[in-house]
Formats: structure tokens, C-alpha cells, sequence
């Protein structure tokens, strides 16, 4: 069940190289759970990736913990085919992904058992393509 927009009204976005230095506060904050999982630079999470993580979590937590995920890929990503001539427009649609900012949320598990939500987001570390760290409202303190 990979993620994607229902009817977007465009199939191709204009992608600004700018933003993707640009740092946020705002969204750092957990919202649904007490610990949760946080995108320490900015950069693209792919739908397969989403889906991923999804399966992996839903696997170690069983039905013991709800999952919240604060992403959905909304961003199209066009490649063109192998060995075709430059020019010619824009490359069709490979896949949909997720701009993460820094120190947006990607991940929220709320559970009773924190230690096993912090062992299964350890895991999950991998199968994202950004740098990313677990932050907890126990030790809200750090970073």
C-alpha cells in the first residue's frame, strides 16, 4: 500500500535548491506520543522508504502501540529513460516522495514500552536515506 496524492493538479514541481538548507523549529515538537523519530538534515524520503519503516514498526509493535506517521510524499520525483538524447521536457514520473526539513518529525510511537520503541526506531535508522536521531519527552532536555 505505497503512499501518493490522490489527483494532484500537476504531475511536475519546480524544485528550489534553496530550501534544502532551510531549518525548522516548529515541527520538532511531538505531538500524538512521548517518543518519536526526528530528521537531523534536510533531504528526500521516498514513498518505498515510508512504506518500509511502516512494515518494519508494524512488525515489533505488533498491535501493542499506535504508529503516527507525520509524513505523506506529496513531491514528485520525474528521471528521464536511459541513453535518451538531453532536451526534450521533462522525464516521466518515477516516484512520489516527502521534502523532510531538519529537525522536522518523521515518526511518532506511543506506547508503554519505551525501551522497545527506542530499540525498534534504532532499526528503523537505516532504511531512511537522511541522518536522523530519536528524541523523547523524557529527556527533553537534549536535543
Amino acid at each position: 500500500m505505497l503512499l501518493f496524492p490522490n489527483k494532484p493538479k500537476y504531475f511536475v514541481k519546480f524544485t528550489n535548491k534553496k530550501l534544502l538548507t532551510f531549518n525548522t523549529k516548529k515541527t520538532s515538537i511531538l505531538r500524538y506520543s512521548q517518543i518519536g523519530l526526528l530528521a537531523k538534515c534536510s533531504g528526500f524520503i521516498s514513498n518505498f522508504q515510508i512504506e518500509a519503516v511502516r512494515l518494519y514498526l508494524r512488525r515489533l509493535a505488533k498491535k501493542r502501540s499506535q504508529l503516527f506517521f507525520r509524513v505523506f510524499p506529496d513531491q514528485p520525483i520525474t528521471k528521464k529513460p536511459n541513453q535518451v538524447r538531453m532536451g526534450r521536457g521533462v522525464g516521466g514520473l518515477k516516484y512520489w516522495a516527502f521534502y523532510a526539513k531538519a529537525g522536522s518529525t518523521i515518526v511518532e510511537i506511543n506506547t508503554n514500552n519505551t525501551q522497545s520503541a527506542v530499540i525498534a526506531l534504532n532499526s528503523v535508522k537505516f532504511k531512511l536515506g537522511i541522518k536522523t536521531h530519536i528524541k523523547s519527552m523524557e529527556n527533553r532536555w537534549m536535543l
